[in-house]
């Protein structure tokens, strides 16, 4: 049964469910559903109705136990710890309650049965190169769920904070175009509900972490977006908030247990101290405020903590991979969560997934700061946080310093050459997601002031280093925003994604010269590192830049790529000669983007601010 059979019969199931405790004041379980065949054995249910903590509760289920039940400080809360056999079957697990002295209807929670080989999904690797999406502003596919009844905010496309109505439909009905681009990964910035009243575009505000947003789609869509993809190669990576919620929540006005939510549901800023992670100076209070401190008004800080909560989150992300089938998770403001709670949400989903793949966000430019939390890093306190993945801003900010910046012994190139020395303090580099730009950045081609050749190069830097490659929606289109600030800037409209847009980048309609170049450019490059296995596996070997060439090369077993990358404001003539230690005895080698062949016994001229991969033959 594919993802949407899966949804829809849990849907039908759910609402049975339910019909059938009206009377209890069961309003909602959490999860919606579980699995049989799961690694861990233990299912915490959060049950929400009226005066639910004084119940109890009972199964005769088969394989199914009540270990214990735990009742929070809400009167609407009763916490369900359940034990499920290894054995045990897919079906309607019966769950009787008991509450004053009244037994109840009993309720039919779904074990659903799961898809075959799900525990072996493989997630993303440097094999790929990932595609970042804000959802809200790539295209509308179903206008009519601009507006929806109970959901605050309505379209406003003339507010760079506001809705515009880009949605999940919109990106499946533009698949065919990110496979021509030769994307293999998906990232989305958060798809679930915000029911707020303002700037909720972003998703990173979620007020119900069990739903996509109506005005994005349904669960259901979320999981055909990703068995639609699949056809064409492409993974979903869900965008996991683990540090905060919406102050629209219903937990705020009803919070489950005290120590839910950071100061009381009061409003503490944090100090955004990275710092005091790894400081061995810092203050005990840096390091608390860092970590327990809201980043806005409407976002309050959730405390991990608390082991209910904990465990929800856990399940909540498990139950996200097995609904959706997604091929990874990037994990929000990993740094502002409590270092406890961190190995064990690692530990939780991996044990499920053991070749998933999760990347945590820390944007510090300090490469032992973004260091410190990867799986297999040696800390000299003894932490061990356990992420597989990093997001490499060190190297981001070096991008942008190496192609904005005019050349010299210590400028320009130098910044990549420098940064990628510092790899000795990551346990596994291959395994860091490198980009130039992102939602939260200035658009790459603004940073570098416009200057299409310099772009170039940094795009195919970003191909061809150690890592996995991101790049942010429009950035193929050569988007920028000079003169222009903001996030709702950053987080322009896709051109084409809405009916009566003049420009249309799906169809190549009235878009400019350079755009129509650039978007060439990265379906020709994407394609071919797909198929180059030295790029998604081979070792690095690089060359300290010398009169503003800067030269790598990437080695498998059975092939070597060669990359140059002219910086200098004149051309320069390349003697093969420097890199003997590399090339050995070839003497020729292909240039894999002009199908053109190089001697490698003559000396090579580069035209100025111009980049050049090499097969050597």
């Amino acid at each position: 049964m594919n993802n949407v059979k899966a949804l829809k019969t849990l849907l039908v199931t759910f609402y049975m469910s339910f019909s059938s405790l009206g009377s209890a004041g069961v309003d909602r379980i959490d999860p919606p559903n579980w699995w049989a065949g799961m690694a861990a054995s233990d299912l915490q249910l959060m049950v929400y109705g009226n005066g639910m903590r004084g119940c109890q509760v009972s199964t005769n289920y088969p394989g199914v136990a009540v270990d214990s039940v735990t009742r929070g400080d809400s009167q609407n809360y009763l916490f369900i710890n359940l034990t499920l056999a290894e054995a045990v079957k897919p079906g309607g697990v019966d769950l009787q309650f008991v509450c004053d002295g009244k037994v109840l209807h009993d309720a039919s929670y779904p074990l659903l049965a799961r898809r075959e080989g799900s525990s072996e999904r493989q997630g993303f690797s440097s094999k790929d190169v990932i595609y970042l999406v804000v959802p809200d502003r790539f295209a509308n596919g179903d206008p009519s769920n601009d507006q929806v009844a109970g959901i605050i905010e309505g379209p406003d496309r003339s507010d760079d904070y506001g809705r515009h109505g880009g949605d999940i439909q919109g990106i499946i009905d533009h698949l065919d175009y990110l496979e021509a681009l030769g994307v293999t990964q998906l990232w989305l910035t958060p798809v679930l509900e915000n029911n707020y009243q303002h700037s909720t575009y972003h998703g990173y505000a979620i007020s119900d972490l069990y739903a996509v947003d109506p005005r994005m789609g349904s669960n259901a869509l979320y999981a055909e977006l990703a068995d639609k993809a699949a056809e064409k190669g492409i993974g979903i990576i869900h965008d996991l908030v683990l540090n905060h919620i919406s102050i629209a929540h219903p937990w705020i006005g009803d919070i489950p247990e005290k120590d839910w939510v950071h100061h009381d549901r009061k409003f503490v800023r944090t100090n955004d101290r990275h710092e005091a992670i790894i400081d061995p100076h810092a203050s005990a209070s840096d390091k608390e405020r860092m970590v327990t401190g809201w980043f806005d008004h409407h976002m309050p800080d959730l405390d991990q903590r608390n082991p209910l909560l904990a465990r929800y989150l856990q399940q909540n992300a498990i139950w996200w991979v097995e609904t959706a089938g997604l091929s990874g998770f990037r994990i929000d403001t990993w740094p502002y969560l409590h270092a406890s709670f961190m190995p064990s949400f690692i530990d939780a989903v991996m044990s499920e997934y053991p070749n998933l793949n999760i990347v945590g966000e820390e944007t510090d430019w300090n490469s032992r700061i973004v260091s410190y939390w990867q799986r297999g890093k040696k800390n000299a306190d003894g932490f061990h946080a356990g992420v597989p993945s990093m997001m490499d801003f060190p190297l981001t900010h070096a991008i942008i310093d190496a192609f904005s910046e005019e050349e010299s012994w210590n400028t320009g190139l130098s910044h990549l050459y420098r940064t990628l020395a510092n790899d000795s303090v990551y346990a596994d580099s291959s395994n860091l997601i490198v980009f130039a730009d992102n939602h939260d950045r200035d658009r790459f081609l603004t940073a570098i002031d416009d200057q299409l050749d310099r772009f170039k190069m940094g795009i195919i830097f970003l191909m061809t280093t150690r890592g996995i490659p991101q790049i942010y929606y429009g950035t193929e289109l050569a988007a920028s925003h000079r003169g222009q600030r903001g996030d709702g800037i950053r987080r322009s409209d896709f051109p084409g994604g809405w009916a009566g847009d003049r420009k249309n980048a799906f169809t190549g309609e009235r878009l400019s010269t350079d755009e129509r170049d650039t978007l060439k450019f990265f379906k020709k490059l994407l394609n071919w590192r797909k198929t180059a296995p030295a790029i998604h596996d081979g070792r690095l070997v690089h060359f300290g830049p010398l009169e503003g060439i800067y030269a790598y090369f990437r080695i498998a077993d059975n092939q070597t790529i060669m990359v140059l990358i002219n910086n200098a404001k004149t051309l320069q003539s390349v003697d093969f000669q420097r890199f003997k230690e590399v090339i050995g005895a070839s003497k020729m080698a292909s240039n894999v983007l002009e199908s053109q062949m190089i001697d490698l016994t003559k000396p090579f001229s580069i035209p100025k601010k111009s980049a050049v991969i090499f097969e050597l033959q």
